[in-house]
């Protein structure tokens, strides 16, 4: 059985950090208060208390221990809530995901004991007393205890830890000792747990701390890679270096040349753009007799990583690329599919295709076919996913009445059919802002390939866009890509959407003003997406926590 924190149980953390700041340790405010990008400094909402989500543990764990196993895949699935899994407001803990924990800390402190020198700072065969293990015991406790808890170890810590590794000592040897600090640590607010505990200014009223330097550096870490402060991050604590948005931009620009800043980027792009619907998607096959679904579905995931990874980070890196650019990524088995040609090889290449059939995401057949239906298209799931991802535009639910969309039928198009359904009273308000939407794909059909034929018929891919800031016609999808990416709709929530992801959180009226700087940011660079992650790091919500009721 694991050992349990003293004073510190996960179960009642909220308990720990009102009454108990032993469990965190006393941390030192940063003196440095620099003037707003909003004012001096802005207002900003309320800041969460962040639980590590499965993909944050499993990178931290890897980073930590040099576990590559995903350990966490096995936890409780993070609930999305705006879109995201890292929704602080989400990240709760069960007794189940407390089992969770539990259980992958032993699993981790068995392995990482298989080869103790790797973590201990001693060779544990060399110990000749019980002064030597204490020693060692604690010279392990500050080195890995600063990396897990992302903080200098206190005098709270080390008396705590070594207590659990005289507990695991005792009646056993010193590698059960430490075995139990890393089941012990593993399992700690202190680790699972992304506590800000810098002491407020002290100038009466004040509602805002700045960050502390470690606390900097988590945040930093945490954005960009998704997992814990490197070895260059904790210098840069350690030395006071992270106070400036001056030093911190220039830590950002180090991290943003990092593989570890492209697997975070894209676990963000992956949830907008909801990407693991590809997993779920069938296909009729009397349908579509060449779809291959065990062996098309990852080769179109792949292809839209690819091209999203692609425009993220090279070339014009922005929202006009991501909407418009004509070209994607294919190896030969899905260029046959699609009826490529010139390609070779397992590995992905760059193709460039007829700028009129590749316009962006919104092109891709594995976005295609995943807001389709199993044996036909779907203007209603395209035009849908236009409204509320692209343009952040809630649509309600169907009400509880209403009527069956229609079947195929060999006589009609798709468009044809919609709109015998979308004329009903009840069916119109809303499919008015997604059909007419939708309708622009008609020419991609349901498992991502072009047609210009449906039943026999030439098919209508004009479309319009209503209630939006570049409401009108158009006609196919490439055209709709070149307004929607001149759309301050469409900006305003891609940076919308960065604000929920990087802070864990909705925005509130007093957000208002990060949200403006943003878009400014985000406009003025040309909508670059670079861009708009480094200004994430410069606001002063980012810069500061909120302290409820100001300083006393």
């Amino acid at each position: 059985m694991s050992p349990r924190l003293h004073g510190c149980a996960l179960g009642s953390l909220a308990l720990v950090l009102v009454v108990d700041a032993g469990c965190v340790g006393e941390i030192g405010a940063s003196t440095n208060v620099e003037q707003g990008l909003c004012g001096a400094p802005a207002a900003i909402g309320a800041t969460p208390l962040r639980r590590l989500t499965r993909f944050e543990y499993n990178a931290t764990v890897r980073d930590l221990l040099g576990d590559a196993t995903h350990p966490a895949d096995t936890f409780p699935v993070d609930e999305v809530r705006a879109g995201f899994d890292n929704n602080s407001a989400s990240l709760g803990v069960s007794p189940v995901q407390t089992e969770a924990f539990m259980k992958a800390a032993e699993s981790l402190a068995a392995k990482a004991m298989l080869t103790p020198t790797t973590f201990v700072p001693c060779d544990p065969t060399k110990l000749a007393n019980a002064a030597d293990e204490d020693a060692c015991a604690t010279a392990f406790i500050q080195s890995f205890g600063k990396k897990a808890y992302r903080r200098p170890v206190v005098d709270e810590d080390l008396t705590r830890l070594l207590a659990v590794f005289h507990a695991g000592r005792t009646g056993a040897d010193f590698a059960t000792g430490i075995r139990f600090i890393l089941e012990t640590v593993l399992q700690s607010p202190q680790f699972l747990y992304r506590i800000e505990l810098a002491l407020p200014p002290s100038a009466a009223g004040a509602t805002l701390a700045p960050l502390d330097g470690y606390e900097m550096a988590t945040r930093l870490s945490y954005l960009l890679w998704g997992t814990m402060p490197d070895d260059a991050l904790f210098a840069a604590a350690d030395a006071g270096e992270l106070a400036t948005r001056e030093q911190v931009r220039a830590q950002v620009e180090r991290m943003m040349l990092d593989p570890r800043a492209h697997a975070s980027v894209m676990h963000f792009n992956e949830q907008w753009l909801q990407l693991a619907k590809m997993e779920k998607m069938q296909k009729d096959t009397k349908a579509y007799p060449n779809f291959d679904m065990a062996a098309l579905q990852p080769l179109m995931q792949e292809e839209a990583r690819q091209f999203i990874d692609h425009v993220m980070w090279s070339e014009g890196g922005n929202l006009h690329d991501l909407l418009t650019a004509p070209y994607t990524f294919v190896n030969a088995p899905l260029a046959k599919y699609y009826g490529m040609s010139g390609v070779t090889g397992t590995d992905f290449v760059r193709v460039d295709g007829d700028p009129a059939h590749r316009a962006g995401i919104l092109t891709l057949g594995g976005v295609m076919s995943m807001l389709a239906h199993v044996n036909q298209s779907s203007p209603v799931h395209r035009g849908k996913f236009v409204r509320e991802q692209i343009l952040c535009g809630m649509m309600p639910p169907p009400p509880p009445n209403v009527p069956k969309l229609p079947d195929v039928d060999p006589n009609l198009t798709t468009r044809e059919r919609l709109l015998q359904h979308s004329a009903d009273p009840a069916c119109h308000s809303c499919h008015r802002l997604m059909d007419p939407i939708g309708f622009g794909f008609e020419k991609i059909d349901g498992a991502g390939m072009w047609r210009d034929l449906e039943n026999g018929k030439p098919i209508d891919d004009s479309g319009t866009i209503e209630d939006s800031d570049v409401a009108g016609s158009f006609s196919g999808p490439a055209e709709l890509g070149e307004k929607l990416s001149h759309s301050l709709f469409a900006q305003k929530c891609v940076v919308t959407s960065w604000f929920h992801y990087a802070y864990a959180r909705l925005e509130s009226s007093e957000d208002q003003c990060t949200i403006k700087t943003l878009s400014k940011r985000f406009a003025d660079s040309g909508y670059r997406f670079s861009d708009l992650l480094t200004a994430l790091t410069e606001t002063d919500a980012f810069r500061y926590r909120s302290v409820a009721g100001g300083a006393q």
